[in-house]
């Protein structure tokens, strides 16, 4: 299995030509699948996926011998557990119903190169069709099915999500961590009830390394986001010890498997 590290980087010394220059090589870097510029405390942030820690240790060196003079500061988590939840915003539902779990315990699953190599296919575009993964795998479109159905049945497929481009949809997507104090078990499980439910949340991430509580949050505005804050402020300020925020105003890449 995959380890999922979170990385944050906050630039020093750039102009825009220069900025646009890192994104492009942080892009290309077959191991990162997520990518963001950020407005807030850091300027990029991006989810990289290897093997080992060794793998990660060499991404970060490359990463340094070329742009050291150009990051100021990083922070590196690990993901021990990402929930996603389906954007229930935008059918007009009052809350969440479902909940995808994609980064738990790991797992000793039987892959072999056909079925990587297939998912590698399907995660930038799962609407490809049978006959191209055939094609390009170099099997039949009856081996493809079977495979996929196969990957399901044993939830390295979990689902399939559509990409939208938020803008022209008129959201923002916001990333709010929460540290806590006078923590108990039930009040954490009301506050987990709550971030699945409501429609406007749309990630749930435990990390190594980081704050307490992150959930990722798309609203029309930043004073709807705020009105979301205060809301969860409002429910749960007994435990709630402090909160920051960042916009991630420009999302480059998203894939959920490495390439």
């Amino acid at each position: 299995g995959f380890i999922s590290f979170r990385e944050y980087l906050k630039l020093q010394n750039t102009d825009p030509q220069k900025e646009a220059e890192i994104i492009q090589f942080l892009k290309e870097q077959k191991a990162v699948t997520w990518l963001v510029s950020i407005d807030g405390e850091y300027d990029i942030g991006m989810w990289i996926a290897t093997i080992s820690i060794k793998e990660m240790n060499n991404i970060w060196k490359e990463i340094l011998d070329k742009y050291v003079n150009y990051i100021d500061k990083r922070w590196l988590t690990v993901f021990t557990r990402v929930s996603y939840f389906p954007r229930a915003y935008l059918i007009e539902k009052k809350q969440n119903l479902e909940e995808y779990v994609f980064i738990t315990e790991p797992e000793d699953i039987d892959l072999d190169q056909k079925d990587i190599e297939l998912i590698k296919l399907l995660a930038p575009d799962a609407r490809i069709s049978i006959l191209e993964l055939a094609k390009r795998l170099k099997i039949t479109p009856k081996t493809v099915a079977s495979r996929i159905k196969e990957l399901e049945a044993k939830k390295v497929i979990i689902g399939y999500r559509t990409m939208f481009d938020l803008e022209k949809l008129g959201y923002q997507y916001f990333k709010l961590h929460i540290n806590l104090h006078n923590t108990s078990q039930e009040r954490i499980k009301n506050f987990g009830g709550y971030v699945k439910s409501h429609p406007n949340i749309i990630f749930d991430n435990e990390v190594l390394g980081g704050d307490d509580l992150e959930i990722e949050i798309q609203a029309t505005s930043l004073q709807h986001f705020r009105d979301i804050v205060d809301d969860i402020k409002k429910r749960f300020s007994e435990i709630i010890k402090n909160h920051r925020y960042m916009l991630f105003y420009k999302e480059h890449k998203f894939l959920f498997f490495p390439s």
